[in-house]
């Protein structure tokens, strides 16, 4: 799933594609392994603060814009850069990554789960946040693999593993 975009145009160019059916037929009832990068994460979420679209409802979440009275940095917004990213449950998307490996970032916007259980990993900008969830055969992380040198590489090779 794009790992760039505003969610509302992501979720309209999906819907004019023609191609939901047959993606929700993988990825519902096949349970074909998908991965969604920061606003294809955003779009598997059931809505988001961001547009007035409805999301893919693939994992309960709901997406929240950053509250930035709560950051420290100067520069607030989109939170952009390096950070850690902390699993908080064993998975295979992070198999090989240390503890707190750090990946690249840039978004104004979280996915907040409804359910403790669908939250991959976490990281800290102003307040602890989800930046990797998961249900079932779908994946979402907040943060670009693609941009994250070695670390990136690992997780998408583990992804391919999947």
């Amino acid at each position: 799933m794009p790992g760039v975009g505003h969610f509302d145009h992501a979720m309209s160019e999906l819907t004019n594609s023609g191609m939901l059916d047959k993606l929700n037929e993988l990825v519902l009832e096949k349970k074909v392994p998908v991965i969604g990068i920061c606003v294809g994460m955003q779009m598997m979420a059931n809505s988001s603060d961001e547009g007035t679209f409805e999301g893919l409802k693939w994992i309960d979440a709901s997406v929240k814009k950053f509250d930035e009275t709560k950051i420290r940095q100067v520069t607030r917004l989109p939170h952009m850069g390096w950070n850690d990213v902390t699993p908080v449950i064993k998975s295979p998307l992070f198999e090989g990554l240390e503890k707190d490996a750090l990946f690249y970032f840039l978004h104004s916007y979280y996915f907040e789960c409804k359910k403790s259980e669908d939250v991959l990993a976490v990281s800290d900008y102003g307040d602890k946040f989800t930046c990797a969830a998961c249900y079932e055969n779908i994946y979402g992380i907040q943060f670009h693999p693609e941009k994250s040198h070695k670390h990136g590489e690992t997780l998408l090779a583990n992804f391919a593993k999947l």
